[in-house]
């Protein structure tokens, strides 16, 4: 399942988009369920926080603990600030591409290691037309300032982040 936003603005546009490619690609790539979040909030106190995403009338879903998808599910996070670009009207964006494995064994469906490392790579290949890799980052360090209390990073959960720059237009 992918939710979209109905009108784009902003950064929003550039989100989406990927975010649709993405979706699109896993689809085709995995049989497995896969749930695709454009930008989301962070919710709770300065010191630990949770991930939610509107998803109409009011109403926001908590995206860390979504244990009942049997493959994987990804979000991606926008930091406050952003750096404009001299002389025009585009805007740099610090963007984090959050990705959950929540059953690995339902993507790589045979395999019989931790097959970890090859998800990452397809889906960096996947996202590199559109992100940059500034650094990739696996396991509890990748939900740094989360609540993770709930979570056990152990298989067969997986997470990690691709954090990148990216150019609102």
């Amino acid at each position: 399942m992918i939710y979209l936003k109905d009108n784009t603005s902003g950064v929003d546009t550039q989100i989406q988009l990927i975010q649709k490619y993405l979706y699109n690609k896993l689809v085709s790539m995995y049989n497995c369920e896969i749930h695709g979040y454009g930008r989301v909030y962070k919710d709770g106190n300065k010191s630990v926080s949770k991930p939610i995403a509107y998803i109409g009338n009011g109403r926001y879903k908590e995206l860390l603990f979504d244990s009942k998808i049997k493959g994987l599910h990804f979000f991606f996070i926008v930091n406050d600030e952003s750096i404009s670009v001299k002389n025009s009207n585009l805007s740099n964006y610090q963007v984090e591409l959050i990705i959950f494995v929540n059953d690995i064994t339902k993507i790589k469906q045979g395999a019989i290691h931790y097959a970890d490392e090859e998800i990452k790579e397809d889906i960096k290949n996947i996202v590199s037309p559109y992100l940059r890799p500034d650094t990739v980052v696996k396991g509890e360090k990748a939900l740094e300032g989360f609540d993770i209390s709930k979570l056990q990073f152990i298989y067969p959960f997986f997470v990690f982040k691709i954090k990148s720059k990216l150019n609102n237009i």
